[in-house]
């Protein structure tokens, strides 16, 4: 098990790459370490055996949606954004400030970015 304090992980709570501060770890558990993120306070449990390369799955272009902001994405949903010419997954979805939808997406070359989904244009 690693002794650093932080570790670089997205929080499932605020749908961030954030930096998880090592709580303690589990009794009765190898391999597994609570960490609290630094920025919402959430807290998870992590396998500490799982390296982040490990984790990384490479989506290709043809597997992708195209991203657009009137469409609706599933959490989960591969899509691709054309102005960025970038592949990502949808994390998570929230609702804005403006009560506009928005989705969480991990994109592989621009790390993970806020898009506007479902949105509704005056006709």
């Amino acid at each position: 098990m690693s002794k650093t304090k932080y570790v670089t992980h997205v929080c499932s709570s605020c749908g961030r790459e954030a930096k998880m501060e090592t709580i303690g770890a589990v009794v009765g558990a190898e391999n597994k370490v609570w960490f609290r993120c630094t920025r919402c306070h959430h807290s998870i449990m992590l396998d500490t055996a799982v390296k982040k390369e490990d984790n990384v799955i490479k989506i290709t272009r043809e597997q992708c949606t195209d991203y657009s902001p009137e469409k609706i994405f599933p959490i989960g949903t591969a899509i691709y954004h054309q102005d960025w010419d970038d592949v990502g997954k949808v994390t998570s979805k929230e609702k804005t400030s403006s009560g506009r939808n928005a989705i969480w997406v991990a994109f592989e070359k621009s790390g993970t970015k806020k898009l506007i989904e479902n949105l509704q244009l005056a006709d």
